[in-house]
């Protein structure tokens, strides 16, 4: 009886510090989830920083902001494999309750992250298009290098914080959802200066496919924000501003709301890879990044070359 009654005073007292595990994580949607950010984002995240480093080697292009981008995903990414071990054991059991404690801080200190990369990339765009002799000078990396690394100090200040003074508080939802509803009127806006300085550019007017790729990140990042991670923010505000606590009644709405949203924003690091295609050339361009795909490019140009050359001996005859 001492035993199990130290074993439930142990678990209170984590609870206590940590807070009580959100339903995301007993639920069956959760679990899934998880186990394909795992299995899918995983190699997805890892293929596009390998192919981000060999543009850095051919271009010499440091897309800065892209690289801490996929490097805050790859740490959501670990993180996800802290629940998916701890669900194999008891939930009582106090190593994993409080390393699921300390996954959560770096679950928001990811999420927040991600956030000031994506704002980072969206103003990177504006500024290439709008300013294009500032942007390429040396000192704009000099300047990228300083914003990622104040990024990094101040999600983890937040989260540290948080995790140590506001983790039962309804105070602490509350000022997580405004931090993840602040880029909204800059994503748009930046969307929107840039689409008007894309069409006063003369140079950009007659270079379609540079045009589309700086559209196309853009409406990554803005597209991204919208459908994964505005829910997830507008669903906290409400439920803080409402007062609705996870440790009161059962509620299905407000969990499966929570489930829902949740979901979609830990699958952020799934799109977050695709802006990789936008800072290629061209498909062939992207697809020769990787070298299992190059002998059978190399292949292809041959055949090619072969119908060219068979085509111009018949019509010479």
């Amino acid at each position: 009886m001492s035993n199990n009654s130290s074993m439930a005073r142990i678990h209170e007292n984590t609870s206590l510090l940590c807070g009580k595990d959100p339903v995301y994580y007993t639920n069956i949607i959760g679990i899934v989830v998880d186990w394909v950010i795992f299995l899918v984002g995983l190699p997805e995240v890892c293929l596009a920083c390998y192919a981000l480093l060999c543009l850095l080697k051919k271009d010499r292009v440091a897309p800065i902001f892209v690289i801490n981008l996929l490097l805050s995903d790859l740490m959501q990414i670990g993180v996800t494999v802290v629940f998916i071990i701890s669900r194999f054991f008891d939930a009582t059991f106090h190593p994993f309750v409080r390393a699921r404690c300390i996954a959560r801080l770096f679950v928001r200190f990811g999420l927040t992250s991600s956030l000031g990369f994506m704002l980072m990339i969206s103003a990177e765009r504006y500024s290439m298009v709008a300013y294009p002799v500032w942007y390429h000078t040396k000192k704009n990396v000099n300047i990228a290098i300083l914003i990622s690394v104040c990024i990094w100090t101040l999600s983890l200040t937040y989260s540290t914080l948080d995790y140590v003074y506001m983790i039962q508080t309804r105070f602490s939802l509350l000022l997580f959802s405004i931090i993840c509803l602040l880029p909204a009127p800059f994503l748009l806006g930046l969307f929107t200066a840039t689409w008007k300085a894309l069409n006063k550019s003369a140079a950009m007017r007659h270079e379609a496919k540079n045009r589309k790729k700086v559209l196309g990140v853009l409406s990554l990042m803005l597209g991204t924000y919208a459908v994964l991670f505005f829910p997830f923010s507008f669903r906290n505000l409400y439920c803080s501003l409402k007062g609705d606590d996870a440790s009161d009644a059962e509620d299905s709405v407000r969990d499966l709301s929570s489930i829902l949203t949740s979901a979609l924003v830990y699958l952020s690091p799934l799109i977050d890879s695709l802006i990789y295609i936008f800072l290629r050339r061209d498909i062939k361009d992207t697809v020769e990044a990787f070298p299992c795909c190059k002998t059978p490019l190399m292949k292809l140009r041959e055949f090619q070359d072969r119908l060219t050359d068979t085509s111009q001996t018949e019509t010479a005859l």
